[in-house]
């Protein structure tokens, strides 16, 4: 068992290292598109319609690879660009209905992938584990 202190430095990183982890190790069999692809789906779903440099700089990727994805994803007809009204040159990306029925499909394929994992958890961690991830949903609300 991992033994978290009360140092925040090291809550944070064994908080983020640990979530990455079982990201990676969560099987993508049945998934239709990449993880980084959902991830741009997630993150529109999450803030709404968005300029592909605000996504880029959100995802902590450059300008240029989110504009593949987002071209890929368009492509598929999972978002569509429409011009910002705040600015004419610019285009917002938003998701299509068929984007966020992806979206739904993707969590729920995860969900079940990850079944296997969680069935070999005691009761108890269970418990534990729903408790440790109502502290995380609140954390991000507070953000």
């Amino acid at each position: 068992m991992i033994n978290v202190s009360d140092d925040l430095h090291e809550l944070g990183e064994t908080l983020v290292t640990t979530a990455a982890a079982l990201v990676r190790q969560v099987p993508t069999e049945g998934m239709e598109i990449s993880l980084a692809a959902a991830r741009v789906l997630a993150r529109i779903k999450d803030n709404g319609p968005s300029r592909i440099s605000d996504l880029a700089a959100r995802e902590r990727s450059s300008q240029p690879t989110l504009t593949n994805h987002v071209k890929r994803l368009e492509s598929a007809g999972l978002v569509e660009r429409a011009v910002d009204p705040s600015d004419a040159r610019a285009w917002l990306i938003a998701l299509t209905p068929l984007g966020w029925q992806c979206l739904a499909g993707i969590r729920t394929t995860l969900g079940h992938n990850i079944e296997p994992m969680l069935a070999t958890l005691s009761a108890r961690d269970r418990k534990a584990l729903r408790a440790g991830l109502e502290v995380v949903r609140r954390m991000l609300a507070a953000r």
